[in-house]
């Protein structure tokens, strides 16, 4: 195990981590039993619209976390790998915070948002 492992590692635990407060944090706000806006206008129940994007996240983390295992230490490829891991990571905790923000709008103009 070398430092850009550990560093990669840590940024997607403080992306899951950022993911995991926004949600929870909109759970609190959102009704029980309310559909929750996803993309194209489709809605889902408020767990699985809430956890969606966390939990891709989590795999697409764990995808490259199997393919940077492999790279020699401070390689090229290790280099190249590590600024996959840490520009998908901050993406992923952007478009979630972004998509949250704008279901909230939406429910709020609805008003579906708990006071």
């Amino acid at each position: 195990m070398n430092l850009l492992n550990v560093v990669g590692d840590a940024l997607w635990i403080v992306s899951l981590s950022i993911q995991a407060a926004a949600s929870r944090a909109a759970w609190g706000r959102i009704a029980p039993g309310t559909p929750t806006p996803l993309v194209l206008g489709l809605r889902a129940p408020r767990a699985v619209a809430l956890c969606l994007v966390p939990a891709i996240a989590f795999v697409v983390g764990a995808g490259l976390l199997v393919l940077y295992r492999d790279a020699a230490p401070w390689s090229d490829e290790a280099w190249l790998l590590f600024g996959v891991r840490a520009t998908a990571a901050a993406l992923f905790a952007l478009a979630h915070l972004r998509w949250l923000t704008g279901a909230l709008a939406t429910l709020g103009r609805e008003g579906a948002l708990k006071p």
